[in-house]
């Protein structure tokens, strides 16, 4: 009976640390001054992200209700939106070797790649790769691209015809990848 009532005690103990962990956490913007949209507890705004009809106009409207810098949660993770180009520039151009870390997508993968590393490991990978990324082997890769692009741009004069909305970020996706297997076919 006693071993039970002092699990009971310790479940509602560590229940009751992670929810005020949790409240911690919830309260980053709001600490910073930062304006964030309301979000639900333990989701933040996955629900309201989840069942919007399209991702990227939500965002839009918090951008107008919001400004061009304000956090939202995904679930329990802070993440800022900015939609000022000139912070993003920069962030990741003129300061990159203070903001270099990233998001750790892949982190429990076995291999260190550039797309599981970050830190020091993510910028040597980077480094070593800038090379296949120069002005002369963009410019021998540009009749490829532009034929891509050119596809896409027919693509989207059809929705321009129809007036339909569509995400434009799937066409991108397209043509990214037709851009790499024509250049690898090449």
């Amino acid at each position: 009976m006693l071993l039970s009532l002092t699990l009971l005690f310790l479940c509602i103990s560590l229940v009751v640390y992670y929810v005020f962990l949790l409240r911690e956490r919830y309260q980053y913007f709001n600490q910073r001054g930062i304006p964030t949209p309301p979000f639900q507890f333990f989701f933040g705004h996955l629900k309201t992200l989840w069942n919007t009809s399209s991702f990227h106009r939500q965002l839009e409207n918090w951008t107008k209700q919001y400004g061009k810098i304000y956090g939202i949660y995904q679930g329990r993770v802070p993440t800022f939106v900015v939609s000022d180009p000139d912070l993003v520039q920069e962030v990741f151009i003129k300061q990159f070797a203070v903001f270099n870390g990233r998001r750790g997508i892949f982190s429990n993968s076995r291999f260190h790649n550039v797309f599981s590393s970050s830190g020091d490991r993510w910028r040597r990978y980077r480094h070593l790769i800038n090379p296949a990324f120069s002005i002369a082997k963009l410019k021998s890769m540009s009749p490829l691209i532009n034929g891509c692009i050119s596809n896409v741009i027919e693509k989207l004069v059809d929705h321009v015809d129809n007036g339909s909305e569509f995400n434009i970020s799937v066409y991108y996706k397209r043509m990214t990848m037709d851009a790499i297997c024509k250049y690898i076919l090449h």
